[in-house]
């Protein structure tokens, strides 16, 4: 196995689920599924775990590539 998979390689394979749309609908919006429930009924709580998943997964890649001074 070479150097750059070996560093590269993600040791879990999480699935985050489907992404949300690039622009999400208010909380009294009818839902981007299209099921005809509102937004705060069907997805919001959906997206926000998603979201929040990404933000970590940026913040980690973020800190794995920053130099350490010290």
């Amino acid at each position: 196995m070479g150097l750059f998979s070996r560093l590269f390689k993600s040791e879990d394979k999480e699935d985050l689920g489907s992404p949300p749309p690039e622009i999400l609908p208010l909380r009294n919006d009818l839902c981007w599924c299209d099921s005809g429930l509102k937004y705060k009924k069907c997805h919001l709580e959906q997206d926000q775990v998603y979201l929040e998943k990404q933000r970590i997964k940026a913040l980690a890649a973020r800190k794995a590539c920053s130099p350490v001074f010290g």
